[in-house]
């Protein structure tokens, strides 16, 4: 399959470690396009994908919203006159989830997600915003995007007290590692839910 991840530093994999260079080595038959750019947010992942475009893909993966948490009050110029900050985040990212279903058969989106505890005031409470946006977004697109949470397999993992980040949010080995088998685990059961020929 070809497959597209989208999002910012932790998919394109600096500062921290790749998940993308270890789920490669799992699925080495597959063909993993690394959209991920440090720094995006949701208005700046919209904004590429107009200026670049996506290009077909059997599959795509969004996975952005950290940034979003951590810079809080969701300003977006081009959409001020509306109300609630999540509502109008909300709009952009229903226009990147279009932009992506006219590329890709399926959108997986992927909330943000803090591995290690963060205290930071007010992140975790965004965070929990922005999974219940997606999952909204998702859910409004029938069977053509879902949602996939990346806590359950962090929690399943948390058996020492090494952290899953280097500083709160980039990856560590161990965190780039619970991801690609996380990952790696989703598209093997989206490959076995896809028509065969002659079926």
């Amino acid at each position: 399959m070809r497959i597209a991840f989208l999002g910012d530093s932790l998919t394109e994999g600096h500062p921290g470690e790749s998940y993308l260079a270890r789920l490669r080595r799992l699925l080495p038959d597959d063909e993993l396009l690394n959209g991920g750019r440090g720094g995006d947010t949701v208005p700046a992942l919209l904004a590429r994908l107009e200026h670049t475009g996506l290009e077909p893909v059997d599959l795509a993966l969004v996975w952005i919203g950290v940034n979003d948490a951590f810079l809080g009050d969701w300003y977006l110029p081009d959409l001020d006159d509306l109300g609630a900050t999540t509502h109008r985040l909300r709009l952009v990212y229903d226009r990147i989830l279009d932009l992506v279903l006219s590329c890709a058969p399926l959108a997986v989106c992927v909330p943000p997600v803090l591995p290690d505890p963060f205290e930071q005031d007010g992140v975790a409470e965004r965070v929990a915003e922005l999974t219940v946006m997606m999952a909204d977004a998702a859910a409004a697109r029938g069977g053509r995007a879902r949602v996939f949470d990346l806590r359950p397999a962090f929690a399943a993992e948390r058996r020492t007290t090494a952290g899953f980040t280097i500083d709160g949010v980039h990856l560590s080995a161990r965190g780039a590692d619970v991801v690609a088998a996380a990952f790696c685990r989703l598209i093997e059961e989206l490959r076995d839910e896809r028509p065969q020929p002659g079926r």
